[in-house]
């Protein structure tokens, strides 16, 4: 059966989300070592250092600044999610499976 651009992109994600969750597991071990330097590897090395700089704190401007709307402008931002199906709307994927999908861009 062909998987539709919905179902394609839903399982990208999960493989990414679990590819994602053994990066975080495995960059804990260098972290919980609390070492900085090189951690040598058969094909790569693995580089850990830290850096400290300085950040803007939002959280410290005086009311005035942070309740003046001209300080302010809004932004759109599409989002794509996927969510799962309930296997009693299968039907309606088997009606689409043969339409073309397209992406459009918009700027």
């Amino acid at each position: 059966m062909t998987r539709s651009p919905a179902d394609e992109l839903a399982n990208i994600r999960a493989k990414i989300a679990e590819l994602r969750a053994r990066e975080t597991a495995l960059e804990a071990r260098f972290i919980e070592m609390n070492d900085t330097g090189r951690f040598v590897g058969f094909s790569y090395d693995v580089v850990v250092s830290r850096t400290a700089y300085q950040v803007f704190d939002i959280s410290k401007l005086p009311d005035s600044i942070l309740n003046d709307n001209r300080f302010y402008a809004t932004k759109h931002v599409t989002s794509i999610r996927t969510e799962p199906r309930d296997e009693t709307d299968a039907f309606m994927l088997a009606q689409t499976a043969g339409e073309e999908f397209d992406v459009i861009e918009h700027h």
